[in-house]
């Protein structure tokens, strides 16, 4: 897995249709709202997606995995398991929403090994299966801490009025800012903007179309690109299906029975 740097994201996005943020509501509230309605971390929705990532030189990788989400002990697990091409079959991740401010929790199972590891947190900035995603995205939105948001006004995207976020990333994220354009009806995110840590400006997620699905707002393609490489993500939802797993399938164990 090369080396870059990024919140799966964002990035990525498919959310439950929620009231308007109401007048009392914190940054830190509207963050933790956002992190349930990403692609990644779909609550009681089973959802199949295709990345697309493309060089600064022109060269395209596909990949295709599902992705499902559970609330465990009151916290967001997620679980993503890639299916094509052959040589990451079977490659699944689960990510388990940190307690107290800390970052998520983040193990991954190699079938080729036949074993699961952890990624450790120095390890967060590292390429996520060789996309413009990185370990620190699948945690929520790049790895920044709750308190350290800030409401920042509010403004357009994709002619939707969002709220402005923005705050300072965690010391075990590769990013030094992070600022989330989150849709004020729905809770989706559909913008972000990551700083490295000098603060030059490092990559930008956005939702490039959305669509419906049941009572549902899906983000059903979204782009993370890098300003600094050149090179981007495409992030696709291909299919979507109501689905309610137990427990026992967010956990390490189930990770190893594949």
């Amino acid at each position: 897995m090369r080396k870059m740097i990024a919140p799966l994201v964002c990035v990525l996005v498919a959310l439950l249709v929620t009231p308007p943020a109401r007048a009392e509501e914190s940054a830190a509230d509207i963050a933790r709202r956002s992190r349930e309605r990403g692609a990644l971390n779909l609550l009681g929705v089973r959802a199949e997606l295709k990345l697309t990532s493309v060089s600064k030189a022109g060269q395209r990788k596909e990949q295709v995995l599902t992705s499902t989400a559970k609330r465990v002990g009151g916290r967001l697990h997620s679980l993503a398991r890639f299916s094509q091409p052959a040589g990451v079959a079977g490659v699944t991740v689960l990510t388990v929403e940190g307690a107290g401010g800390e970052p998520a929790d983040i193990s991954l199972y190699l079938p080729k090994l036949k074993r699961v590891r952890k990624v450790a947190r120095t390890q967060r900035g590292q390429s996520f299966m060789d996309t413009d995603f990185n370990y620190a995205d699948l945690g929520g939105t790049g790895g920044e801490r709750d308190e350290s948001l800030r409401l920042a006004g509010e403004t357009k995207v994709l002619d939707r009025l969002v709220h402005v976020l923005r705050g300072k990333a965690g010391p075990d994220s590769p990013y030094g800012e992070v600022t989330l354009y989150v849709d004020k009806e729905t809770y989706v995110p559909l913008k972000a903007d990551y700083s490295d840590r000098e603060g030059k400006p490092l990559k930008v997620y956005r939702a490039a179309q959305l669509k419906t699905f049941k009572d549902r707002v899906i983000a059903e393609r979204a782009v993370m690109e890098n300003l600094q490489t050149g090179s981007s993500t495409t992030l696709e939802v291909l299919k979507l299906e109501d689905v309610q797993l137990g427990d026992e399938a967010f956990t390490e164990r189930a990770l190893e029975r594949g």
